[in-house]
């Protein structure tokens, strides 16, 4: 990987030879977010969080090679990076082998907890928080299988649920949320849930890679074969953040150019083979479709935009610490993302903001504060957990459904605008206080689905209220009537949290960009030119 100059701090590591005279230090970045030529890419970053993140990050990847993991290598051991949003000097490194990326880092990690004696319980799910005098003191949940109850007394918790999202494919089939209405409801804030992950994906199966593709050579074409990109984005082109191609490919269908491909044709063939699986799903999903007679690197095949996950989250400090002593926040639970995807990031910010909150959890336990929750307080969060369980009712699945219906339409997820957002809201209210009361759960499986639900509904109002609140366009979050973007009034964060009777509540928090070393002079949307389209959101049929 090139050594490369930057004024942001990033990650660095040291010339073979170590710190000695003749041998300055080097920087080596090994994530990104805009930095160097997007500086803060729209603004809304923590840059004091992200400057501590990139200085432990190199480190953090070596962790994972000590544990036996592999990332692909150049011929002279430098780790191989590809360039991603058509920014240079940001890389995605890959694993190796390609498709099992993720098996093996949990795998290393596994291996190493069951090395250090680390008791792990699966098939529970975690649904509320304890606290006593005020600090989370452990927590409680099920057995989704057997029903059995769970209490856990802890010195310190660390959030680590993820995210959310639709269950819109296999890879976000259990993240739903329910994570983030735990640490509103012990008294944590969370922000930015305006901001969506909205991806593209293949209509008929599924594949991972995109990011990598595109700098690879392939190209997204319309019905007519048209690199459409190219005139949203005359600098870029398609080689850039899928937010911004899936609104071109909205716009591009309500005007009567969809379906969309991906062609991979233009790719070489030693960038084939590097992106081409072997083991794995993905390698199975690779030799099936072969099977098929669909060849993904030679013929083009048709994929479409996917609500993908929030990109809001926690909020915690430089320690993990969220407002709620006792309760810690890492990994995508946290709020890192400033408003669009970093890519080939979330390496970065699961394993070094884990490594963060986990020593300083440990050290929160061993402080000598001794919580012990109280019965009657266990007992609350126990009875109402149960009250659905045997009762006959409307399906957890009919009620996603609904959900689905109301929020994914493109001029509510993609092109948003007041009268689709307020058509939505409307829609989840009722969702919320109609059918959810109404649903049933025949056994503690279906206890699982229907809690999830509940969590996505939650999830789903909070995007609608704060996507309406920010009255402007930036990163990913883009209002069709309010298309431009808004520094005076919108340089800022929303921060969501429950009031006393348990209602979600807004609020706008400045950016602090005094105390920040780079200050916003130009943004990566300014790359982009999309046509005024709000005579079309009325007039499509969606």
């Amino acid at each position: 990987m090139p050594w490369l100059r930057c004024n942001y701090p990033v990650s660095t590591r040291l010339r073979p030879g170590g710190a000695q005279p003749g041998y300055p230090e080097r920087v080596e970045r090994v994530g990104g977010c805009g930095h160097c030529h997007y500086p803060d890419r729209e603004g809304l970053c923590e840059q004091d969080l992200l400057e501590k993140i990139f200085r432990q990050t190199f480190q953090r990847f070596e962790d994972y090679e000590k544990l036996g993991h592999h990332f692909a290598r150049n011929e002279d051991g430098s780790l191989k990076g590809i360039p991603q949003r058509g920014l240079g000097h940001i890389k995605l490194y890959l694993s190796r082998p390609f498709g099992e990326g993720g098996k093996n880092m949990v795998k290393a990690v596994v291996g190493e907890a069951e090395r250090l004696g680390v008791r792990r319980l699966g098939r529970i799910m975690i649904t509320d928080l304890l606290k006593d005098d005020g600090a989370v003191a452990g927590a409680v949940g099920f057995d989704i299988l057997s029903g059995e109850f769970y209490i856990f007394k802890a010195g310190a918790v660390v959030l680590t649920t993820g995210l959310g999202g639709w269950k819109t494919s296999y890879g976000k089939s259990t993240n739903t949320g329910e994570g983030m209405v735990m640490a509103l409801r012990a008294g944590a804030e969370v922000k930015n849930f305006e901001f969506m992950k909205v991806w593209n994906v293949p209509r008929l199966f599924a594949w991972e890679g995109q990011t990598s593709l595109l700098p690879l050579g392939a190209k997204f074409v319309n019905a007519r074969g048209e690199y459409f990109m190219d005139k949203y984005s005359p600098k870029l082109g398609v080689n850039t953040d899928p937010h911004y191609v899936v609104r071109a490919m909205a716009i591009e269908a309500m005007e009567g150019r969809g379906p969309f491909y991906l062609d991979c044709r233009g790719m070489k063939p030693e960038s084939v083979e590097l992106m081409k699986p072997s083991v794995g799903w993905m390698g199975l999903n690779y030799k099936r479709l072969l099977e098929l007679g669909m060849n993904f690197f030679e013929e083009k095949l048709e994929w479409m935009p996917q609500l993908n996950e929030p990109l809001g989250g926690v909020i915690a400090d430089f320690d993990g610490k969220t407002k709620v002593p006792g309760l810690f926040a890492a990994g995508t639970t946290r709020n890192i993302e400033a408003g669009v995807y970093i890519g080939g990031f979330h390496l970065a910010t699961t394993a070094v903001t884990g490594h963060i909150a986990g020593e300083n959890a440990a050290a929160y336990a061993n402080s000598g504060k001794h919580f012990n929750p109280s019965a009657d307080a266990v007992e609350e969060l126990k009875k109402p957990l149960y009250d659905p369980l045997g009762k006959a009712g409307i399906a957890p699945k009919e009620v996603l459904t609904e959900v689905q219906k109301a929020f994914f339409p493109y001029d509510v997820s993609i092109l948003k605008n007041e009268k689709s957002l307020k058509r939505a809201l409307h829609k989840i209210e009722n969702i919320r206080d109609e059918l959810l009361p109404r649903m049933g759960a025949g056994d503690a499986h279906y206890l699982m689905k229907l809690i999830e639900v509940r969590a996505i509904t939650f999830i789903t109002e909070l995007i609608l209220r704060t996507s309406l609140m920010r009255t402007e366009s930036r990163a990913g979050h883009f209002r069709a009537d309010y298309p431009r973007r808004d520094n005076e009034n919108w340089l800022c964060w929303i921060i969501a949290e429950l009031n006393d009777t348990g209602e979600m509540t807004l609020r706008k928090k400045e950016v602090p960009l005094d105390a920040y070393k780079h200050k916003p002079s130009h943004y990566y949307s300014d790359n982009f030119i999309y046509p005024d389209i709000s005579h079309l959101l009325y007039s499509w049929k969606l």
